[in-house]
């Protein structure tokens, strides 16, 4: 009896430390030999969490290899498989890292930044961020000069005798004549310090973006401007009025909306565009005092006055060719020409951000 007893307390404490031992062991297995890897998977399937992932995998993959082509070939795949505009998303996600200060040694923020400048898609200030400073050199320390000792003469040399003058010859010592005094310059009336020339507009326009088919739900999607005003450090700038000078058709106050914005930021106000566009600029702040600003481009619904590079980025279309003939006007069939063609007439949406350049 006290055999199977000593077998059972034996048995009880080897099952608890095979088991940790085992998932010590899977876990080793996960992350280190088979970690996973976002291929052949459909990215609706993913949360935004994985897809970020995924971006950051490509990118540490290119901080290890330098294979640019790789990496833009990894970034097709995963276009093909349902993710709009990946070189695009790539640069927001190395902005956001940046602007969330993770540090200047962050290896995903540095490998994030140098594949978006890879692909042209990084700003001044990612760049900024991730570089490394240079040292200041360390002042050489100039060396004390070291007195010249004075010798003695040696006791074995007879001193030399100083030859005299004989005494019928006078020497006349030159008194030397002083020089004139250089006179003191008179200074000039003070410098007046030059007053910093004021920026030439209150708000300039800091982003356009034209939301990619996904984002706008397809060809039955939204059809507005979704807006955002910053002050002059970036954070949400509430009580701006925005519309569409000289006539102002369209006029909303930042604040109506507050809400965060896919990964671009907080959505502050939102116009709907009917079959038609706007240029927008910033009329007001606050509300009731007049300010400047620069104007955006007019963001509009109809795809004949939106450029042709951007409906490429968006996903409307693959090629100047294509978009070309997709928008192209069958007069015989409908002699106005107004929404005849293959595009998504009516349906698409902007990301305007304004930005304070000077605080209010």
């Amino acid at each position: 009896m006290r055999k199977l007893n000593r077998n059972l307390l034996i048995l009880a404490s080897i099952v608890p430390v095979g088991m940790l031992a085992g998932l010590v062991f899977g876990v080793f297995i996960g992350w280190q030999l088979l970690p996973v890897e976002y291929r052949n998977t459909n990215l609706s399937d993913l949360s935004p969490a994985e897809i970020e992932d995924a971006l950051i995998e490509i990118a540490i993959e290119y901080g290890e290899t330098h294979d640019l082509a790789l990496a833009q070939q990894r970034l097709l795949e995963l276009q093909e498989r349902g993710l709009p505009n990946p070189e695009q998303m790539l640069g927001t996600l190395a902005e956001r890292y940046v602007q969330e200060d993770r540090g200047h040694n962050d290896r995903d923020t540095i490998d994030l930044v140098v594949l978006a400048d890879a692909l042209d898609k990084a700003s001044p200030a990612m760049i900024a961020y991730v570089a490394t400073p240079t040292p200041v050199p360390t002042p050489t320390a100039v060396p004390s000069p070291t007195a010249t000792p004075t010798l003695s003469p040696s006791p074995t040399q007879p001193p030399t005798e100083t030859p005299t003058l004989p005494p019928t010859l006078e020497v006349a010592a030159d008194t030397p004549t002083p020089r004139p005094a250089k006179p003191t310059p008179t200074p000039g009336p003070p410098t007046d310090t030059p007053t910093p020339t004021p920026p030439p507009y209150d708000f300039v326009v800091k982003q356009v973006h034209m939301l990619s088919i996904q984002e706008n739900g397809g060809c039955v999607g939204n059809h507005a401007i979704f807006v955002s005003v910053l002050d002059v450090n970036g954070a949400p700038l509430l009580g701006a009025v925005v519309a569409d000078p000289p006539f102002n058709n369209f006029r909303v106050v930042t604040g109506s909306k507050n809400e965060p914005f896919f990964n671009y930021g907080i959505k502050l106000a939102e116009i709907e565009l009917v079959k038609g566009g706007a240029e927008l600029a910033v009329i007001e702040y606050p509300e009731g005092r007049p300010v400047t600003s620069e104007k955006a481009p007019k963001l509009s619904t109809n795809d004949w006055e939106i450029p042709i590079p951007w409906l490429i980025e968006a996903g409307y279309c693959g090629s100047e060719a294509e978009c070309t003939q997709k928008r192209a006007i069958d007069r015989t069939q409908n002699p106005t020409g107004v929404g005849d063609n293959k595009l998504c007439w009516g349906h698409y949406s902007y990301w305007l951000v304004f930005q304070a350049t000077h605080a209010f």
